[in-house]
C-alpha cells in the first residue's frame, strides 16, 4: 500500500487521504475516526494524526471539539494574471458556474462607468451567480448599449465573455482590476445567503479591446470564505515606491 521510497510514512498517508477527500467527499462531510484509519490503512495511530495535521495545515480538513474531523470548505484560486472570465476560468477548473437569476437595465442617466466606456447610454446586465450549487457572487456587467444591440434577447450561455466574442466580436485584451474588501449589505447578505457584515471581496475591472478602448466595465462581489486572488509578480520594473 506504501513505497519505501524515502518519503515519510505519514507524508504518503496524507496524498492518500487527500486523493480520496477529493474523489468521494465533498464539503461538511465526516471523515472516518483516527482508528478507522489506522485499520484500514494499516498504520500506527502517530502517523494518522501527522498525515490529519497535515490535511489542516493545507485547509482540506478541520477539526471539531466533540463533533469530529470534517471536510473543508475550498476556496475557488482564480489567476488574474490573463484576460478571462470568472465562467470560463472555473469551468477549466471543473467547476459549474450557474446563472440563477439575471436582469437587464438601460441607463441613461448620469452615471460614472458612461465616462469609463465613453458611451451615452449604458446596457446594464446583473446577475446572480452559484458555485457548484452554492451562492457564490453577485455581477454587474455594463456595455455600451450601442455595441450590443438586442443582448437581452440573445444572450443565452453562461459566460458573457465568449457570448460578446462570437455575437459582436467584442474581445478584451488587457485590462485594469482593482480589489478590494468589504463588509456584506443587508441585501447582498440575503442574496448570498449569509450574515450582514460578513465579509466580501469587491473586484473592479474596466477591460479593452485590442485598439485599446475601453469596452467593458464590471463590479462583482464575492463571498470571501470561497474565493482566493492569484497575482503573479516580476521584477521587470522597478520601482522605488
Amino acid at each position: 500500500m506504501f513505497s519505501k521510497n524515502g518519503i515519510p510514512l505519514y507524508v504518503q498517508l496524507k496524498n492518500k487521504l487527500a486523493k480520496d477527500i477529493k474523489e468521494n467527499y465533498s464539503h461538511g462531510d465526516l471523515i472516518p475516526t483516527e482508528m478507522q484509519i489506522e485499520k484500514e490503512y494499516e498504520v500506527s495511530r502517530i502517523t494518522v494524526r501527522k498525515a490529519i495535521e497535515l490535511l489542516e495545515r493545507e485547509n482540506i480538513l478541520e477539526k471539531k471539539q466533540g463533533s469530529g474531523t470534517f471536510v473543508k470548505e475550498q476556496k475557488i484560486l482564480y489567476d488574474a494574471n490573463s484576460i478571462g472570465s470568472l465562467t470560463q476560468r472555473l469551468s477549466k477548473e471543473n467547476h459549474k458556474l450557474s446563472t440563477k437569476s439575471i436582469e437587464f437595465i438601460i441607463i441613461e442617466e448620469e452615471h460614472y462607468v458612461k465616462d469609463l466606456l465613453q458611451c451615452d447610454t449604458l446596457l446594464c446586465i446583473k446577475r446572480f451567480r452559484e458555485l457548484n450549487n452554492v451562492p457564490f457572487a453577485l455581477m454587474i456587467n455594463y456595455l455600451d448599449i450601442t455595441k450590443v444591440p438586442n443582448l437581452e434577447e440573445k444572450f443565452n450561455i453562461e459566460s458573457l465573455y465568449t457570448f460578446l466574442k462570437d455575437e459582436y466580436s467584442i474581445e478584451f485584451y488587457n485590462a485594469e482590476e482593482t480589489v478590494e474588501a468589504k463588509d456584506a449589505s443587508k441585501e447582498e447578505a440575503k442574496k448570498l445567503g449569509i450574515k450582514e457584515n460578513s465579509s466580501l471581496l469587491s473586484l473592479h475591472r474596466l477591460s479593452f479591446d485590442k485598439n485599446n478602448k475601453p469596452v467593458e466595465y464590471s463590479d462583482i462581489v464575492i463571498k470571501a470564505d470561497m474565493y482566493k486572488h492569484k497575482i503573479i509578480l516580476s521584477n521587470d520594473k522597478i520601482s522605488n515606491i
